[in-house]
């Protein structure tokens, strides 16, 4: 990379630590056994038994089991590596802390009650690693994982990274680093809108999505989403109404396919306004985004992961949309909500075999 006159270099304090420059400090790669507490026994094949599923998803293999591992991420990737996993994972999403220094305690509401769970003795001290240090701590913790991360995605894998205006721009110079400056594929802005509470400056209303793969060779399916009017434009520049013209047959043609998704979402609400989803969890991100990110970079069978997975929207997603998943969290109390989450699915009405490219 020396001799590469593009290359561009995040550097903070103690990333090479004791190494020269160039020598980067080794990331420790433990294989730790997974400590199984529950096994739930094939839902999928049963769920195709009762006839919830029309057919069982294609290259899903049924000795397949998805994992749900409460841990330090950097230990679960590591050991996963270590476990046969390396090149298998075809979609990481991951939403981690943006730098806010939150602290670990949880807070939530039982009834009209408001609680707040505490960090445990493990939470605290991650949380020690991460924000002790400032900038460049929380910098460490990312880059070491975005690393194993890397590792773990498949040749034609895609990697997609939600932050905010508080560390998005140094993490997009790391990822340059890591996954290389041409595989950045795309800055997703996701508008929404709501309550505001700052009148020094404009409100803070969209969040930052990154999507980077690991080579030019990815999986991608074009998405489409409904025109807000009855107005289109065609390639060849003409007008295309949506009713009153010669033209009406195209139009409605358009209409049902729907417009092909850009970088800029302001089409998907926060969780607070889709209340069939609310789980009174603060990191909570809708089901939405995550179908709309899923759909786009994956296919039916492919394995979906998630390393901060919180309250499980990315797993929940996942197994509606036929993917198989990994999720893990350092939080107890979000492998609990999302454990929850998951087998609320299975006895629902809500398990879908929705496997198309188009959202609707």
């Amino acid at each position: 990379m020396a001799d590469n006159k593009k290359y561009v270099e995040l550097i903070w304090t103690e990333k090479y630590d004791k190494y020269e420059k160039g020598q980067k400090r080794p990331i420790e790669k433990p294989n730790l056994p997974f400590q199984v507490v529950e096994t739930v026994n094939e839902p999928r094949a049963k769920d195709l038994q009762k006839g919830l599923f029309e057919r069982y998803p294609e290259n899903y293999p049924k000795d397949w089991k998805n994992l749900l591992i409460w841990g330090d991420n950097k230990l679960v990737m590591s050991s996963l590596i270590k476990q046969g996993l390396a090149g298998k994972i075809n979609l990481i999403y991951i939403d981690p802390p943006f730098f806010t220094g939150s602290d670990f305690t949880v807070r939530t509401k039982l009834g009209d009650e408001q609680i707040e769970k505490e960090p445990s003795i493990i939470e605290e001290r991650a949380y020690k690693d991460t924000w002790s240090g400032g900038i460049a701590s929380y910098l460490r913790y990312m880059h070491e994982r975005l690393i194993l991360m890397r590792e773990l995605l498949a040749e034609n894998g895609s990697i997609y990274v939600h932050l905010d205006w508080h560390v998005g721009h140094y993490v997009k110079v790391m990822m340059d680093e890591i996954f290389g400056y041409e595989n950045c594929r795309n800055e997703i802005v996701w508008c929404y809108t709501g309550p505001g509470h700052i009148s020094t400056d404009f409100a803070r209303k969209h969040d930052i999505i990154f999507r980077y793969t690991k080579t030019d060779n990815f999986i991608f399916n074009q998405i489409f989403a409904q025109y807000k009017s009855g107005i289109h434009v065609s390639k060849t520049g003409e007008i295309l109404a949506y009713k009153g013209t010669i033209k009406e047959s195209k139009a409605k043609e358009l209409e049902e396919r729907g417009k092909p998704v850009e970088d800029w979402w302001d089409d998907i609400y926060t969780v607070d306004r889709v209340r069939n989803e609310i789980l009174n969890f603060d990191t909570q991100k809708p089901e939405a985004l995550l179908k709309r990110i899923i759909l786009a970079s994956s296919n039916e069978g492919d394995i979906i992961a998630d390393f901060f997975c919180g309250s499980g929207t990315t797993l929940a997603s996942a197994e509606k949309l036929g993917r198989r998943w990994i999720g893990s969290d350092l939080s107890k109390f979000a492998i609990q909500v999302t454990r929850k989450r998951l087998l609320d699915i299975h006895n629902s009405k809500e398990l879908l075999n929705e496997g198309g490219k188009n959202e609707r």
